[in-house]
């Protein structure tokens, strides 16, 4: 492709943002981006058009003001906080004679640039190459104008397709067949971690998802609760690559949390499609913790942007656990909210506070565990197995050993886990 990305990642930008009359926090969070994609703002601009003009998207006397600005900065690019179509982008860059690129495209380079697993990386050329496939033309228009025909048709002048039609069809060719190949590559991923999950749901493991605004601390928190060192960083999209922990829960035993991508407002549907694999370990989550930054600006709108995104994911009905993280730039002590039920809907927390790890292990807990109950369970020796499931699976209160040496498991758990071991008990009775 002739446009294509610039490679010093020093570049500089104006960045024209959608209008003046946005809150100073989104402003803020595009140029974070802008940031975060390795460029270098050197003038910001505002769109004060209600509509959108057809050929630029952006007013001629706008346009015109732009290009007087990058003859002034020297600037390399333009960024447009709004999404832009394929045919207004190459107005734009033709008349500009600069790279132009949208909100869309911006993402995507982020993403492009943070992606490690090779998972990842096969998401995020997926992702990009849908997206530049409707912008392929663009590259070819200087030789759209090479009419020359071949053989008899030269001479006929019936003029076959030139030089740069040629040049173009061959590129979608290349494009959609690369396509076709990431798209089976990531089919494989998917049917593969749909064979974990099954072997999940036979072993009666529990499955917790992070989901939250990208720069809410997810990656933080995963850390603290499982004892990692997951890379985290207080910048917007630090983290792309899906990382799954085992972590031990009381009166739960073993489960599995699973730290996801972070979500922004207005997130490309080609990340969401491409990132389907990775995504669709929410749907079978038994609990998603949604993790939002208790010391920003605008909370209520971000958790109405990752809802909506959970609604497109089919999974606004899992049950979810907010948690208010951040609470130590406030200097605020730990603090809990029921529902009406009396369940713990809220948690105010830090994760940098190791003090709070036990805490909150119980509150996921508690809302994991449908009915607690305390049971007592009898093994012989020879099953040791199933004792030893018992010890992952639920917290033991007393252990008895009896002289035929059997031993007896008295156990506090979850009602319809603890069912699972009744048959391999030589027995077992309801304490109240």
């Amino acid at each position: 492709m002739l446009f294509e990305r610039p490679r010093d990642r020093s570049s500089s930008a104006i960045i024209v943002h959608s209008s003046p009359s946005l809150i100073a926090e989104d402003q803020s969070e595009f140029k974070e981006l802008v940031l975060s994609a390795g460029f270098r703002p050197v003038l910001e601009l505002h769109n004060n058009r209600k509509f959108a003009e057809p050929k630029f998207f952006l007013g001629k006397g706008k346009v015109d003001e732009i290009k007087a600005c990058l003859e002034q900065t020297k600037a390399d690019l333009v960024v447009l906080e709004d999404s832009l179509s394929a045919s207004q982008e190459r107005n734009l860059e033709r008349f500009l004679k600069r790279k132009v690129i949208d909100r869309k495209g911006l993402i995507l380079d982020i993403f492009a640039k943070r992606a490690r697993t090779h998972e990842g990386k096969l998401q995020v050329e997926l992702a990009k190459l849908k997206h530049e496939s409707t912008r392929l033309v663009g590259g070819w228009t200087h030789l759209d104008r090479q009419r020359r025909g071949y053989g008899n048709a030269a001479i006929s002048g019936s003029g076959l397709g030139g030089v740069g039609e040629t040049q173009l069809e061959a590129d979608q060719r290349i494009i959609g067949s690369r396509i076709k190949r990431l798209s089976r590559q990531l089919d494989k991923i998917i049917s593969q971690r749909r064979q974990n999950r099954r072997f999940r749901a036979k072993s009666g493991i529990k499955l917790i998802a992070l989901v939250g605004y990208t720069n809410a601390g997810k990656s933080s928190l995963f850390n603290m609760l499982c004892d990692q060192s997951v890379f985290a960083k207080n910048q917007l999209f630090a983290t792309l690559d899906t990382t799954i922990r085992r972590i031990s829960l009381p009166f739960v035993g073993d489960s599995l949390l699973v730290d996801t991508v972070g979500f922004i407002h207005s997130l490309p549907p080609e990340l969401v499609a491409a990132f389907k694999a990775t995504l669709e370990e929410l749907n079978n989550a038994d609990l998603l913790i949604h993790v939002v930054d208790a010391h920003g600006s605008e909370k209520k709108q971000k958790i109405d942007d990752v809802n909506s995104i959970l609604h497109d994911l089919n999974a606004s009905e899992i049950p979810q656990l907010m948690v208010y993280n951040k609470r130590d730039l406030e200097n605020k002590p730990y603090k809990t909210w029921r529902n009406g039920v009396g369940r713990v809907d809220k948690v105010l927390i830090s994760s940098l506070n190791g003090l709070d790890k036990e805490n909150l292990l119980n509150v996921i807990a508690e809302r994991l565990s449908d009915k607690l109950v305390i049971r007592k369970f009898r093994f012989l020796p020879r099953q040791g197995k199933e004792k030893s499931d018992l010890y992952r699976f639920s917290s033991v209160l007393e252990e008895i050993f009896l002289d035929d040496g059997s031993c007896e498991l008295v156990v506090k758990g979850d009602a319809k886990l603890l069912s699972r071991f009744a048959d391999k008990s030589l027995g077992a009775s309801k304490f109240l």
